[in-house]
């Protein structure tokens, strides 16, 4: 009888997480094109400072993401993290696609290499590129003054 109670625990915890995830309805982001350009720049500051130091880190072996994807595949749990490398590739490319778009909009972007690659927790990420400077229009050609 102890068994059967035991083993009802196990699968009720680590069934109901799942299920309680699953209801979670994520609110959607707002797209990129209707962003400022402050907030573009507060997300990728974000971004940036929890990707810092992600080549330095330990990574989990690859026999316990086995075990994860898994267990995820098997229960429903979530599988993040079963792909650090490819996660740490997505933010990286959502990031480029971020600046880009700051470069669209003549805003202030950054050196992403430069910025990764800092390991200063208090070193706060900081658009550091200026905008391209627009041609300037040729200056207007005033008429010519009637003769008398």
């Amino acid at each position: 009888m102890r068994t059967l109670i035991l083993l009802s625990s196990i699968c009720l915890a680590v069934i109901l997480p799942s299920v309680a995830d699953a209801k979670k309805q994520k609110k959607e982001d707002t797209p990129i094109d209707k962003l400022s350009c402050k907030q573009i720049s507060g997300r990728m500051q974000v971004t940036i400072m929890e990707l810092r130091g992600f080549k330095d880190r330990n990574q989990a072996s690859a026999l316990s993401r086995g075990i994860q994807t898994g267990m995820a595949a098997t229960f429903g749990n979530l599988s993040h993290g079963a792909d650090p490398q490819g996660e740490y590739a997505s933010k990286i490319a959502e990031l480029r696609q971020h600046n880009q778009r700051l470069v669209d909009k003549n805003c202030k972007s950054y050196d992403l290499d430069a910025e990764l690659s800092k390991n200063e927790i208090d070193d706060v990420p900081a658009p550091t590129i200026a905008p391209p400077k627009k041609p300037k229009a040729p200056a207007a050609v005033s008429p010519a003054a009637p003769a008398q």
